[in-house]
């Protein structure tokens, strides 16, 4: 509890509540993105198992003439881009806005800040106390929205970027490739 009070009085009472949406929702779709990669590469079969029903029809069409497989084909990367490649988007998405939310915080936290320094100032306030209601009053916004969107987005970005994610999604690619290619061939043959 203790975390949530110094968090919004850090991070003002609407810059706080966003970001912690913007990390639930970044935490949720990576979440979901590692559970379709989690088996990837090592169990191509388990990682393959919610494109079974499309391989069957490929298998179909391919049994039928090849020209009916092509839209088989296409409906299987379809869906690889609906319940994986959807993922990405979203999280590069959420990175960007929290970042331009980062910002404007720097930004309505430096006005607080200095509004209450001129205030102050003019009221005749000693320097130190001056700085020490500016801090209260925006400067811990400005410099909190700023670290705090740097941090979480670079960590989601190195996240995506590393072999957890963008990797296996490649690799994936290939698997799905590569069997796609054997129903065609074993079912020309």
């Amino acid at each position: 509890m203790d975390f949530f009070r110094w968090f919004l009085q850090n991070f003002g009472l609407f810059f706080g509540p966003v970001f912690l949406i913007y990390l639930f929702l970044m935490t949720r779709r990576v979440i979901l993105l590692y559970d379709y990669l989690r088996h990837v590469p090592g169990q191509a079969d388990q990682a393959m198992l919610f494109l079974e029903p499309l391989f069957e029809r490929l298998r179909y069409s391919a049994s039928k003439g090849r020209d009916n497989a092509t839209f088989a084909v296409d409906a299987i990367w379809a869906e690889i881009d609906c319940r994986v490649m959807v993922h990405f988007q979203a999280i590069s998405g959420y990175v960007s806005t929290l970042i331009l939310i980062g910002f404007a915080g720097t930004i309505f936290g430096s006005i607080g800040a200095f509004n209450e320094m001129f205030q102050g100032l003019a009221k005749g306030k000693a320097a130190a106390l001056v700085f020490a209601g500016s801090w209260d009053k925006g400067l811990s916004t400005a410099l909190y929205t700023s670290l705090g969107a740097a941090v979480m987005g670079g960590l989601v970005l190195t996240l995506m970027g590393s072999r957890f994610l963008l990797s296996r999604a490649k690799r994936f690619e290939a698997m799905v490739s590569i069997r796609v290619c054997d129903i065609l061939d074993k079912e020309a043959s």
